[in-house]
């Protein structure tokens, strides 16, 4: 675990470092002359970003956390900047961003270098791990377990590249790797029985598992291979915009509105549990940079 955490601070502070000067640049002069600001979020990224059925929209922490960037973008142009929400997945996410689709992509997406190569990211604001998701009664509780096993993960996941690496290394000799679309398409294929276990992050399998009608029959496996970084996806060559995504997310840490999202979305009563260890919290004070009032001004 305080490997995990160094690896972290690591990140943050590289990410971090990022963090510069107010320049203009095209997404922040075509929010200003809109006065709107697309944004990608998952249709099952549970507790990050989802379409929670019974408000027919996009809730979760990151789409509070666009909500909160929202406000400061209106703080910034001294008007109303309204929130055009776009369904992604985890094949499009980076397209959409890229083609000016949206202007960012704000769920649970893993900060991978490969992937830094097609776009550009924010500082690093969430860490989980690749594990899976399977029935309590399989009998599965290792890596070895899953030797001819049907095995699902999401098409452009770093948990489907995980899955077929270990496969391609020997570590596992999956039955077959069945590929889905989305996170609720896997875990209806959990529950159908056309795979054996279904893998992405902890944070979200959990989620999948909470809302079924049967949360008590899954169960994530108690070792993970491989860990995820979170950040959200930006347009490359669009630095101010960049730094003021930054600058929310370090703002809404010194203010502690990141805390109360976090503990509204995973704390004790939270749609997912995931509780936020001290250390987490620690680093995540201790690496921010200052930022004073009226940072969002030009």
């Amino acid at each position: 675990m305080k490997r995990i955490f160094f690896i972290l601070l690591c990140v943050i502070w590289v990410m971090g470092c990022l963090v510069g000067s107010a320049l203009a640049d095209p997404t922040m002069d075509k929010i200003e002359k809109t006065g709107k600001i697309k944004i990608g979020f998952r249709e099952g990224s549970i507790p990050f970003a989802y379409v929670d059925p019974k408000v027919g929209k996009h809730v979760g922490f990151s789409v509070d956390m666009a909500y909160l960037l929202a406000e400061n973008l209106s703080k910034r142009f001294g008007k109303k900047i309204e929130i055009v929400p776009f369904t992604v997945t985890p094949k499009t996410r980076i397209p959409m961003v890229v083609n000016g689709t949206i202007d960012v992509e704000m769920g649970s997406t893993t900060y991978t270098q490969k992937r830094e190569e097609q776009a550009d990211f924010s500082m690093i604001f969430f860490f989980s791990e690749t594990t899976f998701l399977v029935a309590k009664d399989s009998g599965i509780r290792k890596l070895e377990d899953l030797n001819g096993k049907r095995v699902g993960a999401a098409r452009g996941t770093t948990n489907l590249r995980a899955v077929e690496k270990l496969a391609k290394e020997g570590k596992f000799k999956p039955k077959a790797i069945v590929v889905t679309e989305t996170h609720p398409q896997g875990m209806l294929a959990l529950k159908s029985g056309k795979i054996d276990a279904y893998s992405t992050d902890r944070s979200l399998l959990e989620g999948l598992r909470m809302k079924d009608q049967n949360p008590d029959k899954w169960m994530t496996v108690p070792f993970a291979i491989a860990y995820e970084p979170y950040a959200y996806i930006l347009r490359e060559g669009n630095s101010d915009f960049r730094d003021f995504v930054n600058n929310t997310i370090i703002w809404a840490i010194k203010t502690g509105k990141f805390f109360e999202l976090y503990d509204k979305w995973m704390g004790p009563n939270g749609v997912v549990p995931i509780p936020m260890s001290p250390e987490y919290r620690k680093y995540l004070e201790m690496m921010v940079y200052p930022i004073e009032d009226g940072w969002w001004k030009k």
